[in-house]
C-alpha cells in the first residue's frame, strides 16, 4: 500500500509521501550532545528483543556495547543489557524503606561509572554503580521527582527533593559544590544540560530581597559548572501563570536555548539569558476551533526545532520562531518519541489520520532535507496499540521501549 498525504506548510508546499512496510511479528530537561550516528533510513526489521521482566521503561543510555535502562514502576532497578548478543550483563535493585526504587529518568555514564536517581517520588537516593559488575559504589542526595542526573568531566549534577542542587566527583559521591534553590511548588521535573563550562537548568527559587525583577517562582538558570556561581536567570512569563513557567525539556544549541511550556515557545540568549525572540504563543484548530496548545517532545533538527502537539507536528524556525512546516494528525503527547539522528526524524503517531483511525503505536522515520516519510514500523503487544517509549538511535538502527520488551530495529 503507497498513500500522499499532504504536509501543510507555511512559506513551504509539498507533498509527503508515506512508504508501507510489512508489520513484524515477532526513547528531559533537554539533550546531550552525543556522538555522530548513522541514522536508519530504511524499513527496519526487529533484529534483538530483551524482556528482562518488566514493563515501564526509563529512557535509555548506550555506553560502548552496553545499554542501560530502568523500570518506572514495579520492581525498579537498573539493567545491563549487550547491544551485540541482548543477553542482560546485570541488574541492580536498590532496597529502600520505603518506595519501589523507580527510574525515571535516563542513566548517566561517567567513565566506569553508571550514576543513575532512584525512588524519585519517594524517598530514596542518587546511586553510582559499575559499569561492568553493576555493584553500588556510592549512594548519594535523595533526588527530586524526575530528575535527571548530568556528567561532566569528574563532576556529576543532580537536583534534590530538598531544593538543592548538587555538584558530585563521580568516582566517589563526594561533594563538590552546592546551590540551595527552594523546594518546586509543583512537579517541574529537572534535567541539567552542561555546554563547556556552564550547567542549565529549571528550578523553583525564592524571591530576591529588593529586586522586583526576581520574585518567587521557576527559573532557567546558568551556573559555572565548576563552582556554582549563578551567571544569569530567566522568568519564562505566561498570562495567569503567576509562579512563573515550567520549562519542559529545553533544546540547548550553540548560542541559544529552546523550550516550551503552558502554550508558548521560548528562545533565550546562552550568553546573557535574555530572549532571543518575543515568546510565541502556539495556536493551532481543536475541535474546529482555534486555540493555544502544548508542544511536547521538542527536539533540535538544524534549522528548527521540532515538536508537536495532539494534532500536529510542527517544525519552527530558529531564526524567529515562525512555523516552517507542519503535519497534521493525531499524536500522543505523553509519548512522542521524538529523536533527531542524522538527518532524520523519528516520531511516533498517526499523520494525517482522523482521531478515530488513529494508532499510538507507529513509529516514524521522516527525512529532514525532503520532508517524506522513509519508513513506518509497529509491532503487536500483549494490549493492543501500545505505544513506543523512549528512543535511542545507534548506528544504522535504534533502540526502542516496547511494552515489556526493549527492542533493537535495523
Amino acid at each position: 500500500m503507497r498513500r500522499d498525504m499532504t504536509l501543510s506548510l507555511r512559506g513551504w508546499c509539498g507533498r509527503l509521501t508515506a512508504a508501507s512496510i510489512a508489520l513484524s511479528s515477532v526513547l528531559v530537561f533537554g539533550q546531550s550532545e552525543s556522538p555522530t550516528v548513522l541514522p536508519l533510513r530504511t524499513a527496519p526489521t526487529e533484529t534483538l528483543t530483551v524482556n528482562p521482566g518488566f514493563r515501564d521503561w526509563s529512557p535509555t543510555t548506550v555506553a560502548g556495547t552496553t545499554i542501560l535502562g530502568g523500570n518506572q514502576t514495579n520492581r525498579g532497578g537498573v539493567v545491563a543489557i549487550d547491544t551485540v548478543s541482548g543477553k542482560v550483563k546485570w541488574t541492580y535493585r536498590p532496597v529502600f524503606t520505603s518506595g519501589t526504587a523507580s527510574v525515571s529518568t535516563a542513566p548517566a555514564v561517567s567513565g566506569d561509572m553508571v550514576i543513575t536517581p532512584f525512588a524519585a517520588a519517594n524517598p530514596g537516593a542518587v546511586i553510582a554503580l559499575s559499569l561492568a559488575s553493576g555493584k553500588e559504589v556510592w549512594r548519594g542526595p535523595d533526588p527530586a521527582q524526575n530528575a535527571a542526573v548530568a556528567v561532566n568531566g569528574a563532576l556529576a549534577y543532580v537536583l534534590g527533593k530538598d531544593g538543592v542542587f548538587h555538584a558530585l566527583e563521580a568516582v566517589t559521591g563526594r561533594e563538590r559544590w552546592r546551590v540551595a534553590f527552594t523546594t518546586n511548588r509543583a512537579v517541574c521535573a529537572s534535567s541539567p544540560i552542561v555546554r563547556g563550562d556552564t550547567i542549565y537548568l529549571t528550578s523553583s527559587a525564592g524571591a530576591t530581597p529588593g529586586d522586583a525583577a526576581k520574585p518567587a517562582g521557576y527559573y532557567l538558570f546558568a551556573l559555572d559548572a565548576n563552582t556554582g556561581q549563578e551567571r544569569w536567570r530567566y522568568r519564562a512569563e505566561a498570562p495567569y501563570v503567576h509562579d512563573g513557567v515550567c520549562l519542559r525539556q529545553p533544546v540547548v544549541t550553540s548560542d541559544t536555548i529552546f523550550a516550551a511550556g503552558d502554550n508558548f515557545l521560548y528562545a533565550v540568549h546562552r550568553a546573557t539569558g535574555r530572549d532571543r525572540w518575543k515568546p510565541i504563543e502556539v495556536r493551532r484548530s481543536v475541535d474546529g476551533r482555534v486555540r493555544p496548545v502544548e508542544v511536547h517532545g521538542l527536539v533540535d533538527a538544524d534549522t528548527a526545532v521540532i515538536g508537536m502537539t495532539s494534532g500536529f507536528l510542527i517544525a519552527f524556525d530558529k531564526t524567529l520562531g515562525q512555523t516552517l512546516w507542519e503535519l497534521p494528525g493525531n499524536y500522543n503527547t505523553g509519548s512522542p518519541s521524538t529523536m533527531v539522528a542524522g538527518n532524520i526524524l523519528y516520531f511516533q503517531g498517526s499523520p494525517g489520520s482522523n482521531p478515530a483511525a488513529a494508532s499510538r503505536g507507529t513509529l516514524h522515520g521522516l527525512d529532514l532535507a525532503t520532508h517524506t516519510i522513509l519508513w513506518s514500523f509497529k509491532r503487536p503487544t500483549a494490549e493492543p496499540n501500545w505505544p513506543f517509549g523512549s528512543v535511542t538511535p545507534v548506528n544504522g538502527g535504534l533502540w526502542v521501549d516496547s511494552y515489556q520488551a526493549l527492542v533493537k530495529l535495523q
